[in-house]
């Protein structure tokens, strides 16, 4: 029994603590199954609209051997705007475009070199963009510790949905009147999980 009731409170807890992630999860995957709704027309998913912020006179002495992200994460530094991001572009092209992240709304910086000049556009804030783009919000490439923190979570996700499917199972199992329906329907999920992953 005190195992019993162990598996339950693991099942609850982890089910309480993740139910933010989870929603957001469950919404980003609605939108980007029904693309076509909430995109272009072309099935791609949202498409994120930006607005031009400022234009302004940038000039940056980077040595030769500085790498496109250490060069990246300067302009933002310099522009007021640290935090996480992902560059386009190699550190030898004139044009870098900087996406820097955030919650509730995304900076495109585009540098360009040879013109000394930087435009910063911000991204006008959509639902489903911003369900999309934290749904893929992920890894620890990001030297920040609110993005550490989020891929901790999303690795508890994971072993979370894990742990439902083990504590689930254990639950049926001690629920002797639900044995045969739960296992019709068990069997019946993987049935028809094996029939569409092998002729999609």
């Amino acid at each position: 029994m005190k195992f019993s009731k162990l598996v339950r409170r693991v099942h609850l807890y982890l089910a309480l603590f993740l139910t933010p992630w989870l929603v957001v999860y469950a919404s980003s995957g609605f939108v980007l199954n029904h693309a076509l709704w909430f995109g272009s027309g072309n099935g791609h998913g949202p498409i994120a609209e930006f607005e031009k912020a400022e234009e302004i006179d940038y000039e940056a002495d980077f040595s030769e051997d500085m790498g496109v992200r250490e060069m990246a994460a300067q302009v933002l530094v310099d522009l007021g705007l640290p935090g996480a991001f992902f560059v386009q572009g190699d550190a030898k092209q004139d044009k870098l475009v900087i996406h820097r992240n955030r919650s509730l709304k995304a900076s495109r910086v585009t540098w360009f070199r040879s013109q000394n000049r930087v435009i910063v556009e911000n991204q006008i804030f959509s639902t489903p963009v911003f369900l999309n783009r934290t749904h893929f919000r992920h890894g620890y490439e990001q030297p920040y510790f609110a993005s550490v923190a989020w891929a901790v979570i999303v690795d508890l996700v994971v072993l979370a949905l894990i742990a439902w499917v083990l504590t689930g199972l254990w639950m049926w199992w001690e629920i002797r009147p639900a044995r045969f329906w739960g296992g019709v329907f068990g069997l019946a999920g993987l049935a028809v999980f094996s029939l569409l992953l092998f002729t999609i």
